[in-house]
């Protein structure tokens, strides 16, 4: 446990968390491009012996896990990037890459930073495609791949030394008061087995996303928190869709019921408005 260490850079973005093998290191996710130099620095002062950040690990390609990528690409240009085939050619699409910028330079001035630096779109890409089963050994520390859809089509977890599992947005996010808050978006099956999925792999610790290392008291119960966050959104979409709601409804009392003050610290309202939209009409086109 002493290798896994927190280095995330700043409010409102994912986790960001660097894993220290004997020959190697690695990142998993790295959040958003406002609060790069913060991450880059608190990278630098764990790598203080000389050594260099090996790899970047994406969980999916959303701006809030991914933004730091050009920065980081800066400070130690020889890094590799690797994610999803499917996150690898979003990353090719300049729609994509607009909307990335563009939600980035939204959070960072709702983080009082300002707008961003400006940055060489070339450099946020996937430089290797990883898939499930695959195994990155970074001396005496593996990590295992595993596909876990539910939040996007790329959603990845990683599960290191069989012991400690990153789970992807796909099974939702955890408040730190123990809160569940659903966040699949292209399909609620998926997201499902994909939950199950993780619990299987009988992790011993949980690194839940935008959280942190879930505590001792709520990992026993966290898959089913997952489940039942995810099973309550479905059915409450799919109760007003029946009692004939359009969208526009439903996602307004979807807000009202499943946004709170911590909710909104977890995600910018930007985000949450774009994910759970989307959200709504997967449920409604799979009902």
């Amino acid at each position: 446990m002493d290798n896994i260490i927190n280095v995330t850079g700043g409010e409102g973005s994912s986790t960001a968390f660097l894993i220290i093998g004997e020959d190697k290191t690695a990142l998993i996710d790295c959040g958003m491009a406002y609060c790069a130099s913060n991450l880059i620095k608190n990278i630098q002062q764990v790598l203080d012996n000389g050594r260099k950040l090996d790899y970047i690990l994406l969980s999916h390609s959303h701006y809030d896990h991914i933004g730091s990528v050009p920065y980081l690409r800066g400070a130690w240009p020889d890094v590799k990037v690797m994610a999803a085939e499917y996150a690898k050619n979003v990353l090719t699409k300049e729609s994509a890459l607009k909307t990335i910028r563009e939600l980035g330079n939204g959070a960072a001035v709702l983080y009082g930073e300002g707008q961003l630096l400006n940055y060489d779109d070339n450099l946020m890409k996937v430089d290797e495609k990883i898939s499930e089963g695959d195994l990155l050994d970074l001396g005496g520390t593996i990590i295992t791949v595993l596909e876990t859809p539910g939040h996007t089509k790329c959603s990845l977890s990683f599960l290191v030394n069989n012991e400690v599992i990153f789970p992807s947005e796909t099974s939702g996010v955890m408040g730190k008061s123990g809160k569940n808050y659903p966040s699949f978006i292209i399909s609620y099956d998926q997201t499902i087995d994909s939950i199950k999925k993780c619990q299987e792999a009988n992790a011993k610790y949980i690194v839940s996303p935008h959280l942190g290392f879930v505590s001792e008291d709520e990992v026993p119960t966290y898959w089913e928190k997952c489940m039942e966050a995810a099973n309550r959104a479905k059915n409450f979409v799919l109760e007003l869709f029946q009692e004939g709601f359009d969208e526009d409804t439903i996602f307004e009392e979807f807000k009202k019921n499943f946004q709170d003050e911590e909710g909104r610290s977890l995600q910018p309202e930007r985000a949450f408005e774009i994910n759970n939209r989307a959200m709504i009409k997967s449920i409604i086109n799979n009902k």
